[in-house]
C-alpha cells in the first residue's frame, strides 16, 4: 500500500507539469510582429512594430543579442563582443581598442588583424558579426 502511494505521489507532479507549463508560456507573438525597438534607454523594450507611439529606434548590442541578430562590428562594445562565439572579453576589448587604433573594419574578415584571432575563432564569429555601410 505504502509503495502505491508514492508511486501516486510520484506521478503526480509528471501529470501537472503539462498543464502548469503551457499556462507559464509566453503568448506567441501575433501574426507579421516584427520586434523592433522602442522607448529611450535605459528604459527600452522591444515592441510590434508600432503604428502610434515613439519612433524606432536602432536596437542595442543587448537587445540583438537576446534576439540571436548578429553585432555591428564598428558599433559594438567590448561587453557585447565577448558574447559572440569565438570571442572572449579579452578579445573584445582587443577587437574595441584596434578599431579606436587603426580605424573601423570594412568586413568581417578584418577582424583577423586582431592578435589572438585565427581561422578557428573567425570562423565561429563570423555568423554573430556584420559590418554596417558607412
Amino acid at each position: 500500500m505504502a509503495r502505491r502511494l508514492a508511486m501516486l505521489l510520484a506521478l503526480v507532479p509528471l501529470l501537472l507539469a503539462a498543464p502548469l507549463s503551457a499556462r507559464l508560456r509566453p503568448a506567441p507573438r501575433p501574426p507579421g510582429c516584427a520586434p523592433v525597438p522602442a522607448g529611450v534607454p535605459p528604459r527600452h523594450w522591444l515592441a510590434c512594430r508600432p503604428g502610434k507611439g515613439p519612433p524606432p529606434r536602432a536596437l542595442a548590442d543587448e537587445e540583438r543579442l537576446l534576439l540571436g541578430l548578429p553585432l555591428d562590428l564598428n558599433a559594438a562594445g567590448p561587453e557585447a563582443l565577448a558574447f559572440v562565439p569565438g570571442l572572449s572579453r579579452r578579445l573584445g576589448v582587443a577587437v574595441a581598442a584596434d578599431r579606436t587604433r587603426r580605424g573601423p573594419f570594412e568586413r568581417v574578415d578584418d577582424l583577423r588583424r586582431v592578435s589572438g584571432i585565427g581561422a578557428g575563432r573567425m570562423a565561429q564569429a563570423r555568423g554573430g558579426l556584420f559590418v554596417a555601410p558607412p
